[in-house]
């Protein structure tokens, strides 16, 4: 798990979120427990591609991850709030279409993936750092010009005075639904166990559990 509140975090040493409390469900269907171990996320996709992790929450599926890993059906939620791109409120390029990224200088997760236009662009010029708060200091100190991300993944990560002030969201955005589904590393014991997996989910879709579970975040949020 790396670390994207309100979907995961660390609190008093204890993972919590949307997707610990989906994993901890799922778990419990199959009486199995679910054990969490923080990487940024590079590191994450490195672990599941090595087998020394078992299993990944929340991921876009592509097709060289399709590689390594194995996706559980259905996805767990089509997430439709957009991709935004947030720019320096004193910064005057404008970033009104997709061809104006061409200006810019782009900070992106390392080992994430966006929508496959921007992933697979190299004439953009990309700055890979490891979290989100390295993201959001970068962008503050003029490093970056901008850098893409939900929103509910960047507000809780900001003092509200801050974001007032010094950060604007650029006019253009990525507004596509993209599925958010848990992969099993194709290495690991787990991938036996795949179409079990997969049963619990629909399960906790059946029975309201799952909706009652992103509901309580989209709330707290």
């Amino acid at each position: 798990m790396h670390i994207e509140p309100p979907f995961s975090d660390i609190v008093n040493d204890e993972f919590v979120g949307e997707n610990i409390d989906i994993a901890h469900a799922i778990a419990a269907l199959i009486n199995k427990e679910a054990k969490f171990v923080y990487c940024p996320v590079a590191r994450c996709f490195s672990l599941v591609h090595a087998g020394k992790a078992d299993m990944i929450m929340a991921i876009r599926k592509t097709a060289i991850r399709e590689q390594f890993l194995t996706y559980l059906a259905p996805p767990i939620k089509i997430q439709k709030l957009p991709l935004r791109f947030y720019i320096r409120a004193n910064n005057e390029l404008a970033l009104n279409h997709y061809q104006d990224l061409q200006a810019f200088k782009v900070g992106i997760l390392r080992g994430a993936s966006y929508f496959d236009k921007f992933d697979h662009d190299t004439s953009i010029n990309k700055i890979p750092v490891t979290n989100h708060q390295q993201l959001i200091k970068m962008l503050l100190k003029g490093r970056i010009d901008t850098f893409l991300e939900r929103e509910e993944s960047i507000t809780p990560l900001v003092d509200k005075n801050i974001y007032a002030t010094q950060i604007k969201l650029a006019n253009f955005s990525y507004d596509k639904g993209v599925g958010s589904y848990i992969a099993v590393s194709k290495k690991s014991w787990l991938v036996t166990e795949v179409e079990q997996l997969s049963n619990a989910i629909q399960t906790l879709m059946s029975t309201g559990k799952l909706k009652e579970i992103i509901n309580k975040t989209q709330r707290a949020h």
